[in-house]
């Protein structure tokens, strides 16, 4: 038997677009359902620490993170030449921050408003109505389910689950990110740590890599490049070798791709909005 869910507007996928999102419309006094394709404990795990500046708290009406979430609070950045003989100090105010903490406090923001958010609801397809998208179907628990409402939120991250589905008369580009259109970002999470090497916030631009706070005292090494993950791990350790060697103990790897790639040259369509990731729309300067 088939689920049928009604709402004023659904949003497809609960990560940190869609559950500010959902939590917005809460607060406009909207009828919301959330649906995302995995379990709301997992969220952020793939990256779990992540940086945020300060003052987009204020600009965005959300309260400064708390203790829980909130593990370093950085003043100053570093910015080095190639060959590490000059440094330019850059004063401005970062968050160092747990994402599946941050991302539990959007939750709860969205669902204290009203909205609905069910996990583990994969969408598979749309529902046209004409012209008009007027619905999402999906599995859940393996069930299948219809969800409708007179907005459908693409806010599924780099898949698109919602736009990738358009037909191609809708007037919106459905068409996924290419993988070569990628930038694929890799972390290596690093503790005991000897005296001598950075600490705090580094940034090494001809490498497009950083040495940043982890948790306590340990450090993340991290990467961005094109074209793979692999591709951008052999790079990550070209320029750990070659600038720090093997500074004290791996814990873990971390890694998450984003959109490199023009939006969609419509983000909307009849019933249809595509945000964060879904438009190929991210500010990879603080890494969220």
């Amino acid at each position: 038997m088939t689920q049928e869910y009604l709402a004023d507007v659904v949003v497809v996928g609960a990560g940190s677009a869609g559950c500010y999102f959902a939590w917005q419309l809460g607060k406009a006094g909207f009828r919301t359902l959330v649906l995302e394709a995995r379990t709301l404990d997992s969220l952020g795990k793939h990256i779990e620490i992540f940086h945020m500046d300060k003052i987009r708290f204020d600009e965005f009406d959300i309260p400064h993170p708390g203790h829980d979430e909130l593990i370093h609070t950085e003043e100053v950045g570093y910015n080095w030449s190639p060959d590490l003989k000059v440094s330019q100090p850059v004063r401005y105010t970062i968050y160092v921050m747990s994402m599946p903490a941050f991302l539990r406090r959007m939750h709860r923001y969205a669902m204290e408003c009203g909205a609905t958010i069910l996990e583990k609801s994969e969408v598979n397809g749309v529902i046209m109505n004409g012209d008009h998208l007027v619905g999402v179907t999906g599995t859940k628990d393996g069930d299948t389910f219809q969800a409708r409402a007179k907005l459908i939120v693409d806010a599924s991250g780099l898949r698109a689950a919602v736009r990738t589905k358009l037909p191609d008369s809708f007037g919106v580009e459905n068409k996924p990110v290419p993988p070569e259109d990628c930038l694929y970002v890799c972390l290596e999470y690093r503790d005991e740590i000897p005296a001598g090497f950075p600490t705090g916030s580094n940034s090494y631009l001809f490498h497009k890599a950083f040495w940043n706070k982890s948790w306590g005292d340990g450090a993340i090494l991290g990467i961005g490049q094109p074209d793979s993950f692999d591709n951008a791990w052999k790079k990550h350790k070209e320029w750990r070798e070659e600038y720090f060697g093997n500074p004290g103990k791996v814990l873990y790897h971390r890694q998450g791709a984003i959109p490199y790639h023009h939006s969609p040259f419509s983000l909307v369509g009849n019933g249809f909005l595509a945000i964060g990731d879904a438009a190929n729309q991210n500010k990879p300067f603080s890494g969220e």
